[in-house]
């Protein structure tokens, strides 16, 4: 049975950016939805075709690294696996001349602290502290995050110079055990390499892949500074390096690499004699995926040092030797060991690698500039594609001396509320505000959590058995699909928000589809809404005789970003151990599809709010530390008989240091619901959550009611 990909959350995002919220903006353009690739080992992102527009942003540079800003559209060329398209819409972002665009501006530092070693980990960090020094401004966006074995987000985005520079000096070394060696000797020659030895390589590249996913959701181009002291892994990482590249470019993020194993040593010319933090190799023109070696810039022979490796003779043809003297080989992909890894990636997405000079502060400063001015080119695909399918892309410039990056791939995507507007969205929305109950029973909980100052995103969650769905045959397999409507509803009668979707299964067989028919479906989506107290209505169709709906109120207190807060309470039957990159990008982005995580734990809310007596059960809710204050967070739960507000049990003041990440003002917490625990019999309850930091005005409470039956 193939589950459909509209089983997943679809929505409106809001990114949490140290309290202020960028929205994805309704335009009928392009969009960004997460949906996993297979075999990508991360979450990809793909560009939403309402009206199959796809916008690509472009950098232009002379061979003196300066914008071209002169260009119009006849000077672009874009081609979508390899066909030349139409450009529609040309516009040159930049802030002088397009005052209306995104002022806002994100840059990942991304610290591989496990190839780093601690002397060059010192320079990085002392040029990132330049960097910072030099180019943080209020629209300038930061994130911190090391690798070391598993992802660590040291700092969120925030444009505080103070808060990035507190992160940068939490970035520490943590050096890998040394691989397995290999049967075969250096590089994996003669063998292959050990699985176990590849993993942690593996996993860094997946991080990454996760890093792009949770950036999709922003408009425009991001970058990604990869510090790194080499990958030298010992077996071949091209299916990793190619998915990697591929989820940073359908998020549009361009990943900038940075050699540390070059930033400190003799590794000038062949002669020079002088120590210093020079990179001759990174001077050189890059190449989309590392093969043949390039000549460094002033050294057309071939010599010098590349990537931190000395080349041993004159010749062009000289083998790559490592700081002992032995030649380094090429994995069977072609890619050289190393830095040629980071290589791959930058250029891999339109980024660069940075260090030509022996001022890395002031090269850090060119991802900046490229930020601020770039071309926005748009086009209309030649051939209609269905949804999921993921496309190349190349962005040419004819005019000679130019160099043009630009990210190299997409994917589509049906558009986030398919009934809107339509007469079936309409009809059904019309139903679950009828006084008709339908045959298809809903149940459905509305966890909220805030996306910013007083913006909330609603975690829709809904279980129901689907069993009056039609199914009917369809290219050998047998098809069926329900429709979604929900509204929000003002005290006024007014709408607030909406969504709607067109859920799709496929089946290979009738035993498959009785199955489906008979088991309670699980739906989630995700919508945006202002804070406000509000009537939440949603019908469910399957065919002519399938309906039902579901209703409930929605209270969301407003939050100015400056206070203790807190969000609504989700119930669960369901927790787990997160996904390694799941639990490593905890909280980074709350992106569409986010998992609710919390100390390595996830979370998947339920649509019920029913438990068996005895059943263990689960809610997870999030903490919104005031930025002004420095007090600890103490949480204290209670549950209360919902008839009576009889207390039955009561946690006391827990301190909550232990869910709270340094520099992120986040704080996601997941507990058992004390069913069991307390001893609960069939009856109906309330759970009750206090959140305090010590002054009496902050302290914020959260209710939520369930039943044990």
């Amino acid at each position: 049975m193939q589950r459909p990909d509209s089983n997943s959350p679809v929505s409106l995002v809001t990114v949490i950016l140290l309290g202020t919220a960028l929205a994805v903006v309704a335009i009928p353009t392009a969009r960004a939805q997460n949906s996993a690739a297979p075999g990508s080992g991360g979450v990809e992102s793909v560009i939403r075709s309402e009206t199959r527009v796809v916008l690509v942003d472009a950098v232009a540079v002379d061979r003196q690294n300066k914008f071209a800003r002169d260009l119009t559209q006849k000077d672009f060329r874009v081609l979508e696996d390899g066909k030349e398209q139409k450009i529609t819409s040309f516009s040159l972002e930049s802030a002088g001349v397009s005052p209306d665009r995104s002022s806002k501006h994100f840059i990942v530092l991304f610290f591989d602290t496990a190839t780093l070693t601690p002397s060059t980990l010192l320079t990085v960090r002392q040029d990132a502290f330049s960097f910072v020094d030099s180019f943080a401004s209020p629209d300038r966006y930061m994130a911190v995050i090391a690798w070391g074995g598993d992802m660590q987000v040291l700092q969120n985005f925030t444009p505080d110079a103070t808060r990035i520079k507190d992160a940068l000096a939490r970035v520490r070394n943590s050096p890998l055990a040394a691989p397995a060696p290999n049967a075969g000797g250096r590089g994996g020659r003669g063998g292959a390499a050990n699985p176990a030895s590849m993993e942690p390589y593996r996993l860094m590249l997946a991080s990454l892949r996760t890093v792009a996913g949770s950036l999709s959701a922003i408009r425009g181009r991001k970058a990604l500074v990869l510090f790194s002291g080499g990958i030298n892994a010992p077996g071949d990482l091209s299916a990793d390096i190619t998915a990697t590249s591929d989820a940073c470019n359908r998020a549009n993020v361009a990943v900038y690499g940075v050699n540390g194993r070059g930033l400190i040593g003799e590794l000038g010319p062949p002669g020079a004699g002088k120590p210093g933090r020079i990179l001759a190799g990174f001077g050189r023109e890059l190449q989309r995926i590392a093969g043949a070696v390039v000549p460094s810039a002033g050294d057309p022979a071939g010599g010098g040092a590349v990537f931190g490796f000395q080349r041993r003779g004159g010749g062009g043809n000289s083998p790559i030797m490592d700081a002992s003297g032995s030649p380094m080989n090429s994995s069977p992909s072609g890619v050289a060991a190393s830095m040629d890894v980071v290589r791959a990636l930058a250029s891999g997405t339109g980024g660069l690698m940075l260090g030509s000079s022996n001022n890395l502060p002031q090269e850090l400063g060119r991802i900046a500039q490229e930020q601020d001015e770039y071309y926005l080119l748009g086009y209309t695909p030649a051939i209609e594609s269905a949804e999921g399918t993921c496309h190349t892309l190349q962005v040419k410039v004819d005019r000679r001396g130019l160099d043009v990056r630009a990210r190299k791939g997409y994917c589509t995507s049906k558009p986030p509320d398919p009934l809107m507007a339509k007469a079936a969205g309409q009809d059904l929305e019309g139903r679950a505000a009828g006084s008709s109950a339908g045959n298809i029973a809903v149940k459905m909980q509305l966890p909220w959590f805030y996306a910013g100052p007083n913006v909330a995103q609603v975690s829709l969650a809904m279980d129901f058995v689907p069993a009056t769905m039609t199914l009917r045959k369809d290219q050998g397999k047998l098809h069926g699909e329900f429709d979604l409507a929900g509204v929000a509803y003002k005290p006024d009668g007014s709408i607030a928000a909406h969504l709607s979707d067109t859920v799709k299964v496929d089946f290979d067989n009738q035993q498959q589809a009785e199955a489906f028919v008979k088991a309670s479906y699980h739906y989630a989506n995700q919508f945006e809404i202002a804070p406000g107290h509000y009537d939440f209505r949603i019908g469910v169709s399957s065919g002519d005789h399938g309906f039902g709906k579901a209703d409930l109120p929605l209270a969301i207190e407003p939050w100015n970003g400056q206070t203790l807060s807190v969000s609504g309470l989700a119930l669960s039957r369901d927790a787990h151990a997160a996904a390694a990159r799941d639990a490593g990008l905890d909280g980074l982005l709350p992106e569409r599809a986010r998992p609710l995580v919390s100390n390595g734990l996830e979370v998947v809310p339920t649509g019920t709010s029913q438990f068996r007596t005895g059943e263990k059960g689960f809610f997870y809710f999030e903490v919104y530390e005031s930025p002004l204050s420095a007090r600890r967070i103490s949480v204290r739960v209670r549950i209360l008989d919902r008839a009576t507000d009889k207390q039955i049990d009561d946690s006391g003041p827990m301190n909550a240091d232990r869910f709270v990440r340094p520099g992120n003002p986040v704080i996601p917490i997941a507990m058992t619901l004390p069913i069991a625990a307390a001893g609960l019999p069939a009856g109906a309850y309330k759970l009750e959550v206090s959140v305090s930091d010590g002054a009496a005005q902050d302290g914020v409470q959260r209710t939520a009611d369930f039943d044990v039956f």
